[in-house]
């Protein structure tokens, strides 16, 4: 008869080491310290499920050893590992869709024509995890320049708290079903299929590289303005789904830091159940979850 292996035995068994309330709330602060995150305080489910690799890896068997792990000498490393599995990296191309289709209706015709008229446009998007929505945008705009024969420079910048969906975000490869909600026409002028590698059985695609080398990745705590090197100022800046993560108080401290990043007459765009409103000055509703920035008088 075969026999399971000791370490699938272990990996079992971790799952269902419990949990208490105190070591719940000492990892939490933990996260939240490190990087603003609020999440899994009251959820000890949640953080098990996201955390028993973690106590896999280091070979230990409670989770006040963790906390003692997290506090001890290779705490800080350690801590970079606990935010990237306590994060959650939702993404899709074209999410909230009207969003996109304001930009390339609106938007982007306020930025590269008329007085305030760009020649180069820079786009951030803050929580990018793979990049779904950071190539989405440059395929609008994209799109956009070469039907409007427009002639406009653009950068593309993406920044995540997560080492790891940055490093799978800038291979740029993605399967057929992650790219479903990609027009048609958009997959024909700005993926390739792959003609060897295959994910769940099926061809995956890459970004082409005229949009790729577009593109810098790089890692920012959205909470610490110091931990990123983006220094370009920024027209177009998508903060959705982000804001939810955080206490009410740090909400204003993300918002402030980003609005700092921004160019006058810039456009912000959060998630339709986010808000920015009484966070900072200078921030005007130009439609549904979408603030123009203009800098405050004085």
């Amino acid at each position: 008869m075969k026999q399971d292996h000791p370490i699938s035995e272990f990996a079992r068994a971790m799952q269902s080491v419990p949990l208490r309330p105190a070591d719940a709330s000492e990892i939490a602060a933990i996260a939240k310290k490190h990087s603003g995150i609020t999440s899994g305080e009251n959820q000890p489910e949640f953080l098990r499920t996201r955390l028993s690799k973690r106590l896999l890896a280091l070979g230990l068997h409670s989770y006040t050893d963790y906390v003692s792990y997290l506090k001890g000498p290779n705490g800080r490393a350690e801590a970079i590992l606990l935010v990237e599995a306590l994060a959650t990296h939702t993404t899709s191309f074209f999410r909230e869709p009207a969003h996109f289709d304001w930009l390339n209706d609106t938007g982007l015709p306020a930025l590269t024509q008329g007085e305030r008229r760009r020649a180069n446009l820079a786009v951030w998007s803050a929580a990018a995890s793979t990049g779904a929505e950071l190539w989405s945008c440059g395929m609008v705009i994209e799109e956009y320049l070469r039907t409007s024969g427009i002639n406009v420079n653009y950068q593309l910048f993406g920044t995540d708290v997560s080492r790891a969906v940055l490093s799978q975000g800038a291979l740029a490869v993605f399967s057929e079903r992650e790219i479903a909600n990609i027009p048609e026409e958009l997959r024909k002028n700005y993926l390739l299929r792959s003609k060897k590698v295959v994910r769940e059985g099926k061809p995956v695609y890459r970004i082409v590289p005229k949009l790729r080398q577009k593109a810098k990745l790089a890692y920012a705590n959205l909470l610490d303005p110091d931990s990123t090197e983006l220094s370009t100022p920024m027209d177009i800046v998508f903060l959705r789904n982000v804001l939810i993560y955080f206490t009410p108080e740090d909400q204003k401290k993300v918002v402030q830091g980003v609005v700092r990043r921004m160019r006058p007459g810039g456009y912000l765009f959060v998630a339709h159940t986010e808000t920015v409103r009484g966070l900072v000055d200078g921030l005007f509703s130009v439609g549904n979850s979408i603030y123009q920035y203009e800098a405050p008088d004085g």
